[in-house]
């Protein structure tokens, strides 16, 4: 689910991670295909990250809802998604950015940065 500009600015979507003076802006269907085509390798090449599970999320994709928020930083359209697990039932994900503190490998974010087409910045929840 990629949030539009003008969602992520009145609901305030980052700024809990960034300035709040932070420029939001939307990304295009094509931006998220984008990101989608190259994160397997990328969570692949990162799976240490995910030291907690046996699972290979990057085979498993199919199960985690993304969300999808684009902000600029340092003058680049960057896209920062946060993936989490598929649970059976509609936890608002598709109307509300959703943050969760713990969790395990159900829930992992990272930064994409559109013009270079670099993932960055992966971060796994822990669990409590």
């Amino acid at each position: 689910m990629a949030f539009s500009a003008d969602k992520a600015q009145a609901d305030q979507m980052l700024d809990w991670l960034f300035p709040a003076d932070a420029e939001y802006w939307s990304p295009t269907e094509a931006d998220v295909r984008t990101l989608q085509s190259g994160l397997p390798a990328y969570l692949q090449e990162n799976k240490s990250a995910f030291y907690m599970t046996e699972t290979l999320v990057w085979e498993q994709l199919d199960e985690y809802n993304s969300q999808y928020v684009g902000i600029v930083l340092e003058g680049r359209k960057v896209i920062y998604a946060s993936y989490l697990c598929k649970n059976g039932e509609d936890s608002g994900w598709k109307e509300n950015f959703i943050f969760v503190a713990d969790g395990g490998a159900c829930y992992f974010q990272f930064k994409f940065d559109t013009s270079t087409g670099r993932f960055f910045d992966l971060l796994v929840n822990g669990e409590a």
